[in-house]
């Protein structure tokens, strides 16, 4: 959900953090592929090994324009 915390942050949350980072979408990019945990709790995100670096990037580039 865009706007409410489910079992990881909210992406207007993470579009938040991310705001003034021009190096946003490589970020997060490599951390939806590798996956990881620690960032917003203790729930580890998985990996997403499967994607491409580019359909990574368009993930990541959908989840900051809930800013």
């Amino acid at each position: 959900h865009a706007e409410r915390r489910m079992i990881g942050p909210a992406y207007s949350l993470i579009a938040a953090r991310y705001a003034n980072d021009p190096a946003a979408v490589g970020t997060l990019a490599a951390r939806i592929i590798a996956g990881g945990g620690g960032n917003w709790g203790q729930m580890p995100m998985p990996a997403q090994a499967n994607l491409s670096e580019e359909e990574a990037a368009a993930l990541a580039t959908w989840i900051l324009s809930f800013r």
